[in-house]
């Protein structure tokens, strides 16, 4: 039998939730893909911008970027109560700064919730769309972040990818970079890229390895 890479997890359940944040503080190699992603915002939207996150988990990524841009405005966005209350508390510190928004990515208009009419700089997530399960549901995540951003901003989606050379095979929300950028096109993005993969492994990959930053405005 051929080896699947994935992972099933179970979010609205507030012990799993919690056990699983413990465990999975970031790496040193994790934090590579944190710090790309905060020179990128840093170069492209405005110190006192309005970044949304999807899937924000435990609020790892949105410590870092909080931190790193000291002006900015937050919302993190993710359909696990637990898991917003578990980020609410380790952010705790920039409660003026970030609003938390439980919601389905596939299925609710979660830009329409958000606090008062504003503009949208950047989406950014992190280890999450794969687990919607799909490409045809990570396909309309990015049309709906086309349409939150309405013809301006930047997405930054750091997510697990199957390796294009890659002898395993993988859940169906793990595909190849070139599928992605195909996706974001056809959602209404004018440019996507890949601009860098992290922890690749071809030969005997974990459920934690081979993932990838990818950029689109």
């Amino acid at each position: 039998m051929r080896q699947i890479v994935g992972a099933d997890h179970e979010f609205q359940d507030r012990d799993y939730a919690a056990g699983w944040a413990e465990r999975f503080e970031p790496t040193p190699d994790r934090l590579k893909l944190f710090s790309l992603m905060l020179t990128e915002l840093q170069t492209r939207i405005s110190p006192h911008g309005y970044v949304v996150e999807l899937g924000m988990g435990p609020g790892y990524l949105a410590a870092h970027l909080l931190a790193g841009m000291p002006w900015i405005r937050y919302c993190g966005v993710d359909v696990s109560r637990p898991m917003l209350d578990i980020a609410a508390h380790r952010l705790r510190g920039y409660a003026p700064r970030i609003d938390y928004r439980q919601a389905d990515l596939v299925t609710d208009e979660w830009w329409t919730e958000l606090a008062g009419p504003i503009q949208i700089d950047a989406i950014v997530s992190t280890w999450a769309l794969h687990d919607l399960g799909s490409q045809q549901s990570v396909a309309a995540v990015y049309a709906g972040c086309a349409t939150a951003l309405g013809g301006t901003g930047i997405l930054l989606n750091g997510d697990f990818i199957k390796p294009a050379r890659s002898i395993h095979d993988y859940e169906p929300g793990r595909f190849e970079i070139t599928t992605h950028l195909e996706i974001l096109h056809r959602g209404g993005f004018t440019s996507a890229e890949c601009l860098a993969i992290f922890e690749e492994e071809l030969k005997s990959p974990t459920a934690a390895q081979n993932y990838a930053c990818i950029r689109a405005t």
